[in-house]
């Protein structure tokens, strides 16, 4: 794993905790997280055909910055993902606000 990966799953888990702190416990990202790692886990979760229960609570929070999505957008993690999991981020948080 290098500095970077770290870094994300480090971040990962401080979103994990607002998340908690808001009455959200995000279970599955968590066991993924637990069995792919965080990296892996960012991409099977952006590039799913489906949108997840925990992403579409999240935005009906209004806490559309703790979804995986905006982690996979986040400058700081850009040379952790391809141009098209950036693309498919962008596309399900742009669609799933249409749907609201």
């Amino acid at each position: 794993m290098t500095e970077l990966e770290r870094e994300f799953a480090l971040a990962c888990e401080t979103t994990i905790a607002e998340c908690r702190s808001l009455g959200y416990t995000p279970s599955i990202w968590m066991q993924m997280i637990q069995k792919h790692g965080a990296v892996d886990t960012a991409r099977r979760l952006v590039m799913s055909g489906d949108l997840q229960d925990g992403f579409r609570r999240l935005l009906s929070m209004g806490r559309a910055d703790l979804t995986v999505e905006s982690s996979v957008l986040d400058e700081r993690w850009y040379d952790l993902f391809t141009d098209q999991e950036r693309e498919v981020a962008r596309w399900r948080l742009e669609a799933a606000q249409k749907e609201r």
